[in-house]
Parts: structure tokens; C-alpha cells; sequence
């Protein structure tokens, strides 16, 4: 989808001073909303911002990594893939006698394989310096593996010869914990600068800054002990300075996102509060904007995510303020021949993987591990086939390793299951494929994504469990959405009270269907299974709902766990050692024990996954 650029939108973005000419002849002195230029005879100043945003580590195209062609046009069917990106940057630059900036708005890493490599080769960073970003700005998922595991990659990154700029502007490290000393020291030594001015060849000067908003802070645990500054407070003082410096246009790095309301926008929210702001540069949220949102004389843009799009702004200087000449979204697909150095770089991670740290998994990037006829997708907030298969992946390989207890139930939130299983023209799901469902997570001993955890609940806390999706995910969006396992089931009335939206939770432990008593008189215990990331925002529920909903993990004798730690599904007792069971492998795990029907040696996924099972009755109704 594509916003034509000969429809011309006039907005005015309107800047203390207008752009120095091209010769850096001082421009007069200006007052208020516009400036007399004089008339020079010059043609007007132009300027193209490009832009992505969330890439999950999606260097290949959007699809099965097998049937990625990046050195071909016209045959295959995957989108997306950074050597395309490149290719089109590349060209956009060279039709241009104006200035070309390109810029990302954060949560370039964590979402496929290549993420095991940040530590060892920065892999996004070195492909973010081969396609010539001007500036990058950190998301949630940088910090998902911790400050010092962050400040590690950014060196690592510097040794290997990234010079790729990094604005942050509103980062608090703790200054009574070393935990953070390492990315602390990097704020001080100017590498995460907290604003910056780029002078380009036409005399136009771009002040940046970068900015991770609250609801993001809020999903990034793994931050911790540095905190972040209220997103307007920074955006403000951050503006203020680029403003004193005399800069000609101000560009606003978000990772905050955007939303459908204009009053819970949090880009649109900051460009309300925040005067002086003419672009923000957005991300976290997914969102293709085909055109910017507006909000007062600031243009919000966002490029969807995983790489699929390149978002195009062309400014022109009319004298008296900027104007957006056209706004374009390109998609990134196979019309669009791939970058060969790119194309190189990634073919190189790929074996370092192979070598490296897949070695360990027992898996390579490119074994097939299942077969799938149609498309598999996780989507919106409704009930899949695919979360149906985490859930019962979960409990199955977790049972499967003979705990002193079985697990009954697992559960998974939307906003972890990253990918689905696209059918392309084969149907085969490389491990790679696979990995990229449910790749969040990083260990710095083994590196391989998010631990299982079981504890025990009550019927009452199983009930609050089905709450959060009839009552949460409407209201904060699909990430709240709880995928569950079978032999679970929950009716609810959407037209209901929130938060008193379930109506009844069955359960069905091989003995048939039965009502739950969900009052807290029922002290029942019943052995459930979540990820570690999930386990460790639980105390988010509490504080959404005020206290309505809470869930308290517990041991088999109902006393409290603390700490995610104390929760580590132990698949292996007689090491002696916490051996865990990561998110990745239960999905394998699990496709290893369906039917090979043709032989070929590589399991279907049964058909029973294919669509989903009702096990939220009513949500959809």
C-alpha cells in the first residue's frame, strides 16, 4: 500500500528559522511562526527522511527463510529482507540531488536467530552500518537481555567498525548498582548521545533525539536497574536544546507507539504536550501508517515492522516553512533484487550460527523440522490454531520430561508469539522458522530465549487468567490476549461488566468436562506453565486493574514463590542443576512427535492446529 506522491499534502512544520542556503550564507533573522527569506531566485530546499522501525532481527525476508532470493527478482514469495531494503535506499539516494537521511526507531533486535549473535558479531548492527543509517534509537526489546548484555553488543558493534549513531535521550542508569556501569559509561562518552545535529551538504540542519515511551519502559523488565524519564519531561528539555543550537528541523526518534484514540496515542500524546517537535520517527506499536497522523504541525510516521516496509517523507523549504511534498510507504518484496554485500553479510552470520552457537542447540538454521499445508498465523485478538499449538507444546514436552507433578495447563500471551508458520510454496518449516515464533529471550551462557515456569494457582486465579482476555486485551490491545491449553475452557459474556466477564471455567483432566467452583473458598491447587518473561510482569495485571485481577504464583503446598528464579521448570532433577526447558525447544520438541504421512522424514502439523478449537467460549460471539 502505497500514498501516491503527487498528492500533494501542505502541511506547515514551521521552524524558529528557515534551512541556510546551500553557500551557508547567514539567513536573516527571524521572529515567530515564519521568516522572510528574500526572494534569491534559488529552487527550493528539499530533504528526504527514510525510515523503518522493528525489525525483530528479520534479516531475511518475511517468510520461510528457505525460499528467500534476495539475488533474484520474480520468484518467491517472501516479503520484507534488508539486502532489498538496502538496494532501494541505495537507489532513492541516487535519484536525489537533495539530501537523503535514514533513520530507525528502535527494537532492531530479538525476533529471529540472528539474535544470538549480539554479543559475538552485533549482527543487526553491522548491517545497519552497511545500509548507512544516519541514527538509531533504542526500543524495549534491546534491553529485553539486560543493560550490560546491551552495552556489550554496542561495542562489540564499535570493534567490528559501526559508527552507526545512537540517540537516547531519557535513560536513567542507577547509580547504585554496577549492573548498569557499562551502558552508563557509554552515555558518558558521547557513543548514546543524548541529542544530535547533523549539517547536511545543503547548509539544513537536523536536530535528533531519541525517546522510549512509558508503556514500552513498562514491557522491558529486563532493563533493570535503569529506569527511564517521563517521555514529555525528556522530549521537552531534549527540544529546548536543539532549538538553543539553532537547528532547522526537529526529528524525534519514538519508540512509543501510536494507537486508533488520539487520547491514549503516546506519539500523538507527546506531540500534543511537546511544542517544536516537526517529525516523529515511530515504532513500537506495528503500525503502517500509509500516510502521517498530524497532530498540531507534527507528522507522525511508522513503517510497520519485520522489515516489510520503507517509509519515505520528501520535505521541500518553501520560504517561510517546510511542507511535505509526498509520503510514501514502500513494500519490501521480490520486485526488488537484493544488496549483494548485504546479502554476503547475512549469508556470513548464517554460518557463524551454524558454527557457533547452533552447534549447541543440536539444530542448523536450515533443518527442516515440520511441515504445514496452509498458513499458520498468530492475528488480532481471537483464538489460533497456532496458540493452540505453543499451549499444548508447552505441556506436552514439559510432561514429557516426567515431573514429580504433570502439568494441567499452560498459557501464552499474543504479544510473545512473535511469527507464524507461513505455508510459502512448500510448506517446510526450517528450524529457523520455527525459532522466530517464540524467539524472545537471551541466557549469556547458552543464549537460547526465555525459560518455562510452572507454579500453582487456584480456580479463582484460573478465572483471572480468562478475565485478562475478556477484559484487559480490550482495553490495552491484543497482547493481553491469553492463548490457553486444552483441557481448559472458559465462557464469558463480552457484553458483560469488565472484569466480571467469565462466566463459568471448565476443566477436563481426562475425566470429562467439569465446572469449576472458582470462589475463594476453593483452595484447589492446580500445576500451570507460562514463560519466565510473562511470569515476571504478573504484577502488572494487579497494578492494570487495581487489584482486581492477581495472580500469586505458588508452590505444590500453596506458599508464595518469589522471584521468577524460584519457578524454573527443571527438565532434567538428576543434574543437580536448573537444567531449563527454553520456549524453542518445546515447540520442536513437541513437532517431533506428530506423523511423518509421506515419508519424507519431516512431521505434519496436524490438522487440528490448523484452525483453532473454541476454548474461550463467547469472546468471538
Amino acid at each position: 500500500m502505497t500514498h501516491p506522491r503527487s498528492l500533494v499534502l501542505v502541511l506547515a512544520l514551521c521552524c524558529a528559522c528557515p534551512p541556510k542556503e546551500p553557500d551557508d550564507s547567514t539567513p536573516p533573522d527571524c521572529t515567530g511562526d515564519s521568516c522572510d527569506t528574500g526572494d534569491t531566485g534559488a529552487a527550493p530546499l528539499r530533504l528526504t527522511l527514510l525510515h523503518t522501525n522493528d525489525w525483530h532481527s528479520h534479516l531475511l525476508g518475511y517468510g520461510p527463510d528457505a525460499e528467500y532470493t534476495p539475488g533474484s527478482t520474480g520468484d518467491d514469495a517472501t516479503i520484507g529482507g534488508l539486502a532489498r531494503i538496502a538496494t532501494l535506499a541505495d537507489e532513492i539516494r541516487g535519484a536525489s540531488p537533495d539530501p537523503v537521511l535514514m533513520f530507525d526507531a528502535g527494537d532492531w533486535m530479538e525476533g529471529s536467530l540472528f539474535q544470538i549473535l549480539a554479543t559475538s558479531h552485533a549482527a543487526e548492527l553491522q548491517v545497519m552500518q552497511l545500509l548507512g543509517y544516519d541514527a538509531i534509537t533504542l526500543g524495549n526489546h534491546e534491553y529485553s537481555w539486560g543493560p550490560g548484555t546491551l552495552a556489550a553488543m554496542i561495542q562489540r558493534g564499535d570493534e567490528l567498525g559501526v559508527t552507526v549513531p545512537i540517540v537516547a535521550s531519557n535513560i536513567l542508569p542507577d547509580d547504585t548498582s554496577s549492573a548498569d556501569d557499562a551502558l552508563a559509561a557509554l552515555l558518558d562518552s558521547g557513543r548514546i548521545e543524548t541529542t544530535r545535529v547533523l549539517t547536511l551538504d545543503n547548509g539544513t540542519t537536523v536536530g535528533l533525539f531519541g525517546i522510549l515511551g512509558e508503556e514500552a519502559a513498562a514491557v522491558a523488565p529486563g532493563a533493570a536497574p535503569v529506569t527511564f524519564e517521563e517521555a514529555a519531561v525528556a522530549a521537552t528539555r531534549a527540544v529546548e536544546d536543539l532549538q538553543a543550537q539553532g537547528v532547522d528541523l526537529v526529528v524525534m526518534l519514538s519508540h512509543s507507539g501510536v494507537t486508533g484514540d488520539p487520547s491514549t496515542s503516546p506519539d500523538e500524546l507527546i506531540a500534543a504536550a511537546v511544542p517544536g517537535i516537526d517529525v516523529i520517527v515511530g515504532g513500537h506499536s506495528h503500525t503502517t501508517l500509509t500516510e502521517p497522523t498530524v497532530v498540531g504541525s507534527t507528522l507522525i510516521l511508522q513503517a510497520g515492522s519485520y522489515a516489510r516496509y520503507l517509509g519515505q517523507l520528501d520535505l521541500v523549504w518553501d520560504g517561510t516553512a517546510w511542507q511535505m511534498e509526498g509520503y510514501t510507504q514502500h513494500p519490501i518484496d521480490d520486485s526488488i533484487a537484493g544488496d549483494p554485500e548485504v546479502t554476503a553479510k547475512v549469508d556470513e552470520l548464517v554460518a557463524a550460527m551454524d558454527a557457533g552457537p547452533l552447534a549447541t542447540f543440536g539444530y542448523g538454521f536450515a533443518d527442516p523440522v515440520l511441515h504445514v499445508s496452509q498458513d499458520v498465523l498468530s492475528t488480532g485478538c481471537v483464538e489460533t490454531g497456532l496458540g493452540h499449538y505453543v499451549t499444548d507444546a508447552y505441556v506436552a514436552a514439559m510432561n514429557a520430561t516426567g515431573p514429580a507433578a504433570p502439568i494441567d495447563f499452560a498459557f501464552e500471551s499474543h504479544g510473545v508469539i512473535r511469527d507464524g508458520l507461513s505455508a510459502g510454496d512448500s510448506g517446510v518449516q526450517a528450524f529457523s522458522d520455527l525459532f522466530r515464533v517464540m524467539p524472545l529471550g537471551f541466557n549469556a551462557t547458552d543464549q537460547g530465549g526465555y525459560p518455562l515456569v510452572d507454579f500453582w494457582v487456584t480456580a479463582q486465579e484460573l478465572e483471572g487468567v480468562c478475565e485478562v482476555t475478556a477484559s484487559i486485551s480490550p482495553l490495552f490491545g491484543c497482547d493481553y490476549f491469553i492463548e490457553m491449553s486444552s483441557g481448559l475452557r472458559c465462557t464469558v459474556d463480552m457484553l458483560g461488566v469488565p472484569f466480571t466477564r467469565v462466566d463459568t471455567v471448565e476443566v477436563d483432566l481426562g475425566g470429562g468436562w467439569q465446572t469449576l467452583d472458582t470462589s475463594s473458598a476453593n483452595d484447589t491447587l492446580y500445576h500451570v506453565a507460562v514463560d519466565s518473561y510473562v511470569a515476571s510482569l504478573m504484577g502488572v495485571l494487579e497494578s492494570l486493574t487495581s487489584g482486581l485481577i492477581a495472580v500469586t504464583p505458588k508452590d505444590a503446598a500453596g506458599q508464595p514463590v518469589a522471584g521468577v528464579e524460584g519457578m524454573i521448570f527443571d527438565a532434567d532433577p538428576s543434574t543437580g542443576a536448573i537444567d531449563p526447558l527454553k520456549l524453542w525447544q518445546a515447540l520442536v520438541g513437541y513437532a517431533e512427535t506428530f506423523e511423518d504421512a509421506d515419508g519424507d522424514g519431516i512431521p505434519e502439523l496436524p490438522t487440528r492446529y490448523e484452525e483453532p478449537t473454541e476454548r474461550i467460549v463467547g469472546y468471538a460471539d
